[in-house]
């Protein structure tokens, strides 16, 4: 039986599909199949691609959708049931270093209670004249250690840990790993988290390469960005405790992070955690929150409705987010404590460092 299940997404950008595809041909595992999604019906220039860069390699499969699914719809095409134990998802504008699968393989071998593996991403820029450039980044900081992340973790309260273009997950059971259609694409990875079991695995190596296009499938609109902070954030505040160490802690590093500690104060503002949140804040963060939102009093103001905007998402989050919760509780964890609170542009640096400054955006401002 083939060892893993790779679907490659795509969606108008034949050139980027090009250079996803010569990266997954020369990975040096080669028990794999493909399927290639097209979510664009009227353009059938990724078949043609296929045939260029991978003619006669029957481990390849063509699918185009019609009508098309969306992001978040051809995302959770990836973790229905299939027959291999694993399962990898590579989007077009993303591409693979060629020991990125055996990498992941072998870790995920290693540890059979784990829900998913990934490593870490170059970040490469989109030039107006469509070459790129290296932004000397990484998604994580270079030369961390390798860790397995139990459920909770204070960062996934507002970003994800993984990233979809370098993991390989553990084929899951029913509909563990999708999330609810009407997630906003922004914030897919953190969602995921909520309904997967067991840890995840990170792997420090840089093995793939993030692109920062000059499109994206990433919604532009202020105030979805920020219901989709709120979301997490709420959801993960209600559910998960906190000791009153772990609070001063949070609140103290937002405060490096203007955005994070704006989501907080909207959610106090909503009636989340209100008490918890308003008695560690200062004058100078009250202003500094009143003075932020003054020219974007408008889109704070509607994200404020984000549970009934987004009524069906917040209940999923909270179910999804309580059961993870429960599942650790009753497995001998309490609650966050401080010192343990950090981010991906910190880690693993000790103890304490920052919190709540990840790399998945802005928030409300």
């Amino acid at each position: 039986m083939t060892a893993i299940r790779v679907y490659l997404l795509t969606c108008r950008r034949p050139e980027l599909l090009r250079r996803a595809l010569r990266s997954l041909v020369a990975q040096t595992f080669t028990d794999w199949v493909c399927e290639v999604h097209n979510d664009a019906p009227d353009d059938d220039s990724p078949a043609r691609v296929l045939s260029e860069v991978a003619n006669g390699d029957a481990r390849f499969s063509y699918h185009r959708h019609d009508p098309a699914l969306g992001a978040v719809g051809s995302f959770n095409i990836c973790f229905r049931a299939a027959a291999e134990s694993y399962a990898a998802l590579l989007e077009d504008d993303n591409w693979w270093e060629p020991a990125l699968l055996g990498r992941l393989f072998a870790s995920l071998e290693a540890s059979p209670g784990a829900a998913l593996a990934w490593a870490n991403m170059r970040i490469w820029r989109e030039n107006e004249d469509s070459s790129w450039s290296d932004t000397g980044s990484t998604v994580w900081p270079e030369g961390a250690s390798q860790t397995a992340f139990d459920w909770p973790v204070a960062l996934q309260a507002f970003d994800g840990l993984h990233s979809n273009g370098a993991m390989l997950f553990r084929r899951p059971s029913a509909s563990e790993g999708t999330v609810p259609p009407s997630t906003p694409f922004a914030i897919i990875e953190p969602v995921r988290e909520r309904s997967l079991e067991g840890p995840l695995v990170f792997i420090p190596d840089v093995l793939a390469n993030y692109a920062l296009t000059r499109g994206t499938a990433r919604s532009r609109d202020r105030t979805l960005w920020a219901e989709g902070q709120l979301l997490l954030a709420g959801s993960f505040l209600e559910e998960v405790p906190l000791s009153l160490e772990a609070w001063d802690e949070m609140v103290a590093k937002s405060r490096d992070a203007p955005g994070r500690l704006n989501t907080l104060i909207l959610l106090a503002l909503s009636g989340i955690r209100r008490r918890e949140i308003t008695s560690r804040l200062t004058a100078a963060d009250i202003l500094k929150f009143v003075y932020s939102c003054a020219g974007n009093l408008r889109t704070n103001m509607r994200a404020l409705a984000f549970r009934k905007t987004h009524f069906a998402l917040w209940d999923w989050l909270r179910v999804s987010t309580g059961a993870r919760t429960a599942e650790a509780r009753a497995a001998g964890w309490t609650s966050l404590q401080a010192g343990t609170l950090f981010t991906k542009n910190g880690y693993p640096s000790g103890n304490g460092v920052g919190l709540l400054c990840g790399s998945s955006g802005q928030g409300p401002i």
